[in-house]
């Protein structure tokens, strides 16, 4: 039920008109993980657990900051009983599943051991499948096969195909590395070649700055693992060289067509420059007035003025509100208006959020409620890099993707919260000692 649930999850998440079935899915899964966590009691007692404890103490300081330092406690309230009841239950989903998969041995029937990769593998890649056929379909139907800015049809944004396809990516990668290692089957040769050139081609129709910059170092990490430690490959796979060269090919034709359309790249350092001068110029408060010139007489490009400038604004509001306003969804628009009067009035509930996640979970809950979820991620991916299976190489992959993909993208709301305790908390299971190290401890 867990794994299952899980990957349907995973599948659907950021998939409009869903909530229905991912509430379902959340409380099937919450169901199965108590079970699964009764019967691992014994390693939630290990001292090693003290980051899950960190994790979900973090749900106490949601509390204490309501009670003490909310700065809109009707709001808050309204969140801690909603978003924060699914954000629990898909924390304890994502423990209970990394528990599971840090020893399947002991924990999964043989079938399961063997259909659990695949399964899901397939939730993750669900949303650049369910992308890629709704394009199939478009072009059927249209009878034309380019469709830019394609993201709104399917999605109604760029973040979810920036978010889940940089999750995604790792893992075609590693299994392409697996089967170079001759540890997978040579089959994942082709399967890896249409995962990647599935998630390029989304990035390139959704026209998405951030899903290229992440995808470049991911692939970037990757060839780096090709040189650094394939360097005794012989020549009998040279089939595989072949297949990296029409990788880098695909993947550098796609990447230029991308740069020509998308000027902003060319003039990024100039444009940064005039953005992050936020006192001069007030274009990111209220938008009224016209964008500033760069340094090369050309109006800057309005998103990366956006990111930029709020990027700033942000960071001075973190310095002078360092516990938080309290609030998932636009606490820097909440402060925002606080500081500065003519900052733009809100539509609704809808203040204004930079475009970074963790400079607006740290507007929301502080330096301390982003320390109480950093701290498990790194100590997961520490101790991932000690471990070789595939779950614990795909921590070792993902984690440094989150931390960036969270950092440049807007995703400080809704499911892509829900998404990142889940991933957390699946990262800090995993890091559990199994039943193996543990023996192996008391011997010692």
């Amino acid at each position: 039920m867990l794994l299952f649930s899980a990957a349907a999850l995973l599948a659907i998440w950021p998939l409009p008109r869903s909530i229905g079935i991912r509430h379902l899915l959340l409380l099937i899964g919450f169901v199965a993980s108590l079970v699964i966590l009764t019967k691992n009691t014994w390693r939630l007692k290990h001292l090693e657990a003290w980051p899950v404890y960190l994790l979900f103490s973090f749900f106490a300081w949601l509390v204490f900051h309501l009670i003490f330092l909310s700065g809109s406690y009707e709001e808050q309230w309204h969140e801690l009983t909603g978003d924060w009841i699914r954000n629990f239950l898909a924390a304890s989903m994502g423990l209970a599943l990394g528990i599971t998969l840090s020893d399947p041995e002991h924990q999964l029937s043989s079938r399961l051991q063997r259909i659990q990769q695949p399964v899901l593998i397939f939730g993750l890649g669900g949303t650049i499948i369910i992308f890629s056929a709704r394009y199939i379909y478009e072009v059927i139907q249209t009878g034309q096969w380019i469709h830019t800015d394609f993201y709104m049809t399917p999605y109604l944004g760029k973040t979810p195909l920036v978010i889940f396809g940089s999750l995604f990516l790792p893992v075609m990668l590693i299994k392409i590395l697996s089967a170079l290692r001759k540890t997978e089957r040579p089959i994942w040769y082709l399967y890896g070649l249409l995962g990647i050139a599935a998630t390029v081609l989304t990035y390139y129709f959704a026209n998405t700055k951030n899903g290229f910059a992440m995808s470049v170092l991911i692939f970037g990490y990757f060839l780096l693992q090709v040189l650094t430690r394939n360097t005794h490959i012989k020549t009998h796979r040279s089939s595989f060289y072949v297949l990296l060269l029409a990788c880098l090919l695909v993947f550098g034709y796609v990447v230029k067509k991308h740069l020509d359309s998308n000027p902003a790249w060319s003039n990024l350092v100039a444009d940064y420059k005039i953005s992050s001068q936020i006192e001069q110029h007030t274009y990111w408060k209220d938008q009224g007035s016209p964008l500033p010139l760069n340094e090369h007489g050309i109006a800057v490009n309005g998103s990366t003025y956006e990111r930029v400038a709020w990027g700033h604004a942000g960071l001075k509001l973190l310095q002078e509100n360092p516990w938080g306003y309290g609030l998932i969804n636009h606490s820097f628009g909440a402060l925002a208006i606080q500081k500065w009067p003519d900052f733009h009035k809100p539509d609704g509930k809808n203040r204004g959020a930079t475009h970074s996640g963790w400079l607006d979970f740290a507007l929301g809950f502080g330096v301390p409620g982003l320390l109480l979820l950093w701290i498990p991620l790194l100590v997961s991916y520490i101790r991932a890099r000690r471990r070789t299976d595939f779950w614990s190489t795909y921590a070792v992959w993902t984690i440094p993707v989150i931390a960036i993909s969270y950092l440049t993208t807007e995703v400080c709301s809704d499911h892509f919260i829900e998404l990142l305790f889940f991933m957390t908390a699946l990262f800090s299971g995993l890091a559990l000692p199994s039943d193996r190290e543990a023996n192996v401890a008391n011997v010692d």
